[in-house]
């Protein structure tokens, strides 16, 4: 066991060894990147539009994960902005009582009472309600300032978050169009591909006719095979085992005949011929 451990990590250590100090790992790369293409290439166009159907269906539990947290925010934003409203609407309201008691105190006659609440109160000690009041107020609304600040950071960052939603749901339905028209185009091809895109040695018409060719190469075959047993014993084109029929020729009577012409001075010879049997 610890032999066989040692053997590999010798033939490791010679591998990273070869790789550091030759183009192995080049080659290494570039045949898997290669392999990687022809692997894709063989994929059919049905599987892969398939696979692009699903990948965008997948898409949908992406938009889940987005819509429940954007959903949340938008919930705290509108409950932060009701808080805000209703602070602001109770800071407006200070506002006024402090506005019109401080009018008050200012339009007092000397030794002169203001009544509050049905009760007399003297001008000092209003004025005195009046300060304490008024700090009340500026920290109420140095805080509801704050909350409007923040409110109005988490409208920003929920508008972003809907914009980005928007997009993400436009670019599905994008996505959506493309396929579909690509698939539709897919099934136009396919429509005209049939009888011209034809695999001529799997059909049984490409079958028949290879037969026929063959067939034809027998037959001739067999011809070339009986010309030969049966011309055997020719030389030259002469049929040896045939007998032949020769004609003897009158070179005078064709002579006197181009010469004189027919039925000419002095006549015609008669053209004998013999045969030779």
């Amino acid at each position: 066991m610890k032999k066989t451990i040692a053997l590999l990590a010798a033939g490791l250590v010679a591998t990273i060894v070869l790789a550091k100090t030759t183009h192995l790992g080049s080659y290494v790369k570039t045949a898997w990147r290669q392999a990687k293409d022809v692997a894709k290439q063989q994929v059919s166009t049905d599987f892969e539009i398939e696979r692009v159907s699903q990948e965008i269906g997948s898409l949908d539990r992406a938009l889940d994960r987005m819509i429940r947290p954007i959903a949340e925010h938008k919930v705290a934003v509108d409950r932060l902005r009701r808080e805000v409203t209703e602070k602001e609407a109770k800071l407006a309201e200070q506002k006024k009582v402090l506005l019109d008691a401080t009018a008050a105190v200012r339009n007092a006659k000397p030794n002169e009472q203001l009544v509050f609440a049905d009760k007399p109160y003297p001008v000092e000690q209003v004025k005195r309600k009046i300060a304490v009041d008024f700090e009340s107020y500026k920290w109420f609304e140095s805080s509801v300032g704050a909350q409007r600040k923040l409110l109005e950071s988490k409208e920003a960052t929920l508008r972003a978050a809907q914009d980005q939603l928007q997009t993400f749901m436009s670019k599905k339905r994008d996505f959506e169009l493309q396929l579909a028209q690509l698939r539709a185009e897919h099934e136009v091809n396919k429509v005209a591909a049939v009888g011209t895109d034809v695999e001529i040695d799997n059909t049984p018409l490409a079958n028949i006719a290879q037969a026929l060719a063959e067939l034809k190469d027998a037959i001739d075959r067999d011809r070339i095979v009986l010309d030969t047993r049966n011309g055997i014993n020719a030389v030259n084109g002469i049929q040896l085992n045939q007998p032949q029929q020769t004609t003897a020729v009158d070179l005078d009577a064709i002579q006197a005949h181009l010469q004189n012409g027919a039925g000419g001075a002095n006549g015609s010879k008669t053209t004998a011929t013999a045969s030779n049997r």
